[in-house]
């Protein structure tokens, strides 16, 4: 740990000095200074002697804290101008910020020898083909398409010296992994890998240990916040819109896994049949479960099968998964001690998390007040536009068919290539389009959206959707604990049904 600054949160055990403009060569310096930038940010700073010094390192910083200065500038140093091969790749899940990326290269590397690419799908081959035909040294982009690229034969990756991951979280959660895997078997094991991500979570956890060898870690956030901090945020949403305002937030974050909790039993499996007939792989855990389905349902969510469990307080009693990513408050607890209980089931173990919160705009200044009595900040978030969801979904999309794309043999491409003109034809009209729609959908929900339910759902009676609770928050019906089940026997018997409000139940 270190006093040197109250932007660094931990650091290794044997650190290096700062890092300060005045050591880039002159030329460098020049173009640093032209663009405006005076002294280095924190990140910056503290992470670039380590890639100068060749030290894997796992870098956790915010969004937007100048982590791309913070590994391009390292490159930059590193590239002999003429060896016109790849010798640095900077891995990005989306094609925005591949673009954003290249923008900042170009500036730093102008008027000197070094070229680079810019590879990302969904566009023409040409100008990237004639990038790394003329000898790019230091290549941007995306997985799927760069993996295409070494397939095509017009990239080789076995002289690479240097690999970032940027925005490892988002990388993951975009689908990336499998490309991920090809690639590391195109590259030499003798190179320096480093990873910059806004959260660390299991998973980006387990990505670390795949393709960096012993990295150091350096964690950097504002203020005073832990290690093990948590990323709060909420969403403003009207009561009988939450259920299409989580839809949102799911589809947008694509948690890898998350507890989402509600006040009411009733409001559990509620959403728990809605995200169903969604296509959403949810399960829900309530007081009254059988325990031999509680443990079933248990099984699912700590082997990885099942990625959202929605639970009451008393019936997540006992639950302790150390790598969820996300939890979700569906419902503002009662009692502020209970966000903490709830929020504190994501970042485990040293890692980070995420705690979503749907509220109402009456119930905004309680989740404030909750806050500032706890000391952490929660940011207010707009809900994904269409657009932006209609981005996101396309990305992942076209992530997931370039990876399919890049299976298939001479002779499978062979047979793809018949339904060319079929597909010219679907497009022509709406109908039409429709059809290709329903086969998107259908190959985003096998493999993106969700891990398939191991079992069929059982139709509602009205055969569309789930009826949502009338006041929003759930009926009468006491949520119970473990003696669940003696309760619902002991109502049957003629006993009275707990009353909203009465007990521990939160129903």
């Amino acid at each position: 740990m270190t006093d040197s600054t109250s932007d660094v949160l931990f650091e290794p055990a044997n650190p290096l000095p700062d890092f300060s403009f005045d050591q880039l060569p002159e030329g460098l310096r020049e173009r640093v200074a032209k663009l405006g930038w005076d002294d280095p940010m924190p990140v910056q700073r503290k992470a670039i002697p380590y890639l100068l010094a060749r030290r894997d390192i796992i870098v956790q910083a915010r969004t937007g804290s100048g982590k791309t200065a913070a590994y391009l500038l390292p490159i930059i140093e590193t590239i002999v101008p003429e060896n016109l091969w790849c010798q640095a790749l900077v891995l990005v899940p989306t094609r925005e910020l591949a673009r954003q990326v290249h923008a900042v290269l170009l500036e730093l590397t102008e008027g000197s020898p070094i070229r680079s690419a810019l590879l990302y799908g969904g566009v023409r081959y040409g100008s990237q083909l004639k990038d790394l035909k003329d000898g790019a040294q230091i290549i941007i982009g995306t997985p799927g398409r760069i993996l295409d690229h070494v397939y095509r034969g017009t990239l080789t990756l076995m002289q690479l010296q240097t690999l970032i991951f940027d925005e490892a979280d988002e990388m993951l959660s975009m689908g990336f992994y499998p490309s991920m895997r090809k690639l590391k078997r195109q590259m030499p094991e003798k190179r320096n890998s480093y990873m910059f991500s806004a959260t660390m979570p299991y998973h980006v956890e387990q990505l670390a240990r795949e393709f960096l060898r012993k990295p150091d870690r350096l964690s950097l956030s504002k203020g005073n916040q832990s290690v093990t901090e948590l990323d709060h945020r909420y969403y403003l949403a009207q009561t009988l819109q939450k259920d299409r305002a989580l839809i949102r937030i799911l589809e947008y974050e694509n948690p890898e896994s998350a507890i989402i909790f509600t006040n009411t039993k009733r409001n559990a499996e509620y959403l728990s049949a809605f995200l169903k007939n969604y296509g959403i792989d949810a399960q829900h855990l309530t007081g009254d479960l059988p325990q031999t389905k509680r443990e079933q349902v248990m099984g699912r969510l700590r082997s990885g099968e099942l990625r959202f469990l929605i639970a009451t307080d008393v019936a997540a009693r006992g639950i302790d998964i150390s790598d969820l990513s996300h939890v979700i408050l569906y419902d503002i607890p009662e009692h502020v001690e209970v966000y903490v209980h709830r929020s504190g089931r994501t970042a485990r173990a040293g890692k980070t998390g995420t705690a979503i919160t749907l509220c109402e705009k009456i119930e905004e200044s309680k989740l404030l007040g909750i806050a500032k009595r706890y000391g952490f900040i929660v940011e207010q978030y707009e809900l994904p536009s269409d657009d932006e969801i209609e981005q996101r979904l396309t990305e992942r999309l076209v992530v997931r068919l370039e990876d399919q794309l890049n299976d298939l043999g001479m002779m499978e491409r062979e047979r793809v290539r018949r339904f060319l003109p079929i597909a010219e034809f679907l497009g022509t009209d709406d109908e039409m389009r429709m059809l290709i729609a329903m086969l998107l959908d259908e190959s985003y929900q096998s493999g993106l959206a969700a891990r398939l339910y191991d079992g069929p759902v059982r139709p509602l009676p009205d055969d569309t959707s789930p009826t949502p609770p009338k006041d929003g928050h759930g009926g009468e019906e006491g949520d119970g604990d473990v003696d669940g089940e003696k309760k619902k026997k002991k109502r049957r018997r003629g006993g009275k049904k707990k009353k909203s409000g009465e007990g521990p139940s939160e129903d």
